[in-house]
């Protein structure tokens, strides 16, 4: 576990999480959960640590991250992308990431899966994986040995990104909910918007149109496009942690 002295294990040296995979996919079993998860606390949990255990997401979402991350290194980029997406099966949206502040109160458990696939989400609203890795290891860097708190991260995040992200972070660590894309099929255009409770939010999402990647932009408002010469039409949801509903 994430304690600078006393180092505690207790997977029995298997494979996956006491004989089970916590990803729907198989490859979460290729490796010792545990081994891998709390390694990861040495950077993300023992380096930076929150100020109030109601941010306890700053441990267990960037460090449910770096098991993708681990993925990613040994198999490639497809590979990680599906390690993380099965951990999909674990997010409840009962109860917001961040917990009340002062009183030892921490928030969801959503904080480990939920935090790991917005840091996914982040990395495919950036789109520049170049940016991505450097911004993590900047990040990993700045604030080595402190004690930091969201709106820390959220600053950090913001400035070396040159994106508006609050709104995004807001969403995913403040309400329960995802993001719901609704997209409304009429005669001559596609229409979509997002169904979301944080102010202003926004955020681009990638579509397949007749097998190929567009990025859209949607807000709260209704947009559209075109459907003359549509033939497919496909939200990337891998890319993504969001519903997407077809209303009338």
């Amino acid at each position: 576990m994430e304690h600078q002295s006393a180092v505690a294990y207790g997977n029995h040296y298997g494979n996956g999480y006491l004989g089970h995979s916590l990803s729907s996919d198989e490859i979460g079993m290729s490796f010792d959960y545990i081994i891998i998860h709390e390694s990861g606390h040495e950077w993300f949990g023992n380096s930076i640590t929150s100020r109030d255990i109601a941010d306890m997401w700053i441990h267990e979402g960037f460090t449910c991250y770096t098991e993708s991350v681990y993925v990613e290194c040994l198999y490639g980029y497809e590979k990680g992308q599906n390690y993380i997406n099965g951990l999909k099966q674990n997010i409840a949206n009962d109860h917001p990431i961040i917990g009340f502040y002062g009183v030892g109160f921490e928030g969801s458990g959503d904080m480990y899966p939920k935090g790991a696939l917005m840091l996914n989400t982040i990395r495919s609203i950036i789109n520049d994986d170049a940016k991505w890795w450097k911004l993590l290891l900047d990040y990993s860097n700045k604030f080595r040995h402190q004690i930091i708190d969201t709106e820390t991260v959220v600053a950090f995040f913001n400035k070396e990104s040159g994106l508006n992200l609050t709104p995004v972070f807001n969403q995913y660590l403040r309400y329960p909910a995802i993001p719901v894309l609704e997209i409304k099929r009429e005669k001559g255009s596609i229409q979509y918007r997002w169904k979301a409770d944080a102010a202003d939010f926004n955020m681009p999402v990638d579509v397949e149109i007749n097998k190929k990647q567009v990025r859209l932009q949607p807000t709260t408002t209704w947009k559209f496009t075109e459907t003359r010469g549509i033939k497919d039409f496909k939200v990337l949801q891998q890319k993504f942690l969001i519903d997407v509903m077809e209303v009338e």
